[in-house]
């Protein structure tokens, strides 16, 4: 195999990978925001199914599974890589929770702009009315980023794949057949 193959597959796999990672950020991040959908909506009582709420739970999480991907290969996302998991663990939950703060006010501007307000009032709306559901939605988000982010930095620590196997590993079958 020559060089230039060689590179074309290692590119291959470190493609195949970060899709990977990328649907498994997505599909826990979409498990979550949808979840929390129809929470909201059954502890609110809202009248009426609109697949808004679900389509924009999606985009969201599929923004932010490609932002939570790309910034784990930024140098501010590393910065306490050195220090024991709790440090960058939290520092992580706290530094992703604001994207979803930004992406939880876009959300809202985006709402008031297809119910005829501009972008000004629906930011001022968020002040006044939703300012409270927002705070709730970043607190749950810093509570669903916490697992998340611990068991990515103790698969960063641990190697990748370790982890997994750890946890699908049948060690019962192993040790019973010493």
């Amino acid at each position: 195999m020559n060089g230039r193959d060689q590179k074309t597959s290692g590119l291959k796999e470190k493609i195949l990978r970060e899709v990977k990672e990328l649907l498994a950020i997505f599909l826990y991040l979409a498990l979550f925001f949808c979840a929390f959908t129809m929470y909201r909506q059954l502890v609110m009582k809202e009248v009426g199914f609109s697949y808004f709420h679900y389509g924009f739970a999606l985009v969201k999480a599929l923004v932010l599974a490609k932002v939570i991907l790309l910034g784990q290969h930024v140098r501010f996302a590393r910065v306490f890589d050195d220090r024991p998991l709790i440090v960058p663990t939290l520092y992580k939950v706290a530094l992703f929770s604001l994207f979803a703060l930004a992406f939880e006010i876009l959300e809202h501007v985006i709402r008031g702009l297809l119910h005829g307000k501009d972008p000004l009032g629906a930011l001022q709306e968020i002040m006044n009315v939703g300012r409270d559901e927002l705070l709730a939605r970043i607190l749950v988000m810093l509570v669903a980023f916490a697992p998340f982010f611990a068991f990515s930095e103790t698969t960063r620590v641990l190697g990748e794949g370790r982890l997994r196997e750890l946890f699908l590993h049948n060690w019962s079958v192993k040790e019973s057949g010493k």
